[in-house]
């Protein structure tokens, strides 16, 4: 191989690596952002479950509970579960 060929090829090689390290960089940056996605998510979720709770404790506590706040609130706890469903489908598609 002349001295020329040797030299580019080499250089080639070098570009190559370049590329691929700059591929790697991207990609542990997508997993940087979907890390943080995620734990978005699962603060949503937890907050939600926390307030309904809360709620829930407090209508237990000052016994505001009858059948139309039991059935009120069984609508409300079957919306949240939609809701955050819903929540992580658009999430996914947002993802992709």
């Amino acid at each position: 191989m002349k001295p020329a060929e040797e030299e580019q090829a080499f250089l080639e090689e070098v570009y190559r690596k370049a590329r691929l390290l700059e591929f790697d960089k991207r990609e542990a940056e997508k997993v940087q952002r979907n890390s943080r996605q995620l734990d978005r998510q699962r603060n949503t979720k937890l907050a939600g479950i926390v307030l309904t709770a809360v709620v829930v404790f407090v209508m237990i506590k000052f016994e505001v509970i009858d059948r139309g706040l039991l059935v009120l609130l069984s609508l409300l706890l079957i919306g949240i579960g939609l809701m955050v469903e819903n929540t992580e489908f658009a999430w996914d598609q947002e993802s992709d």
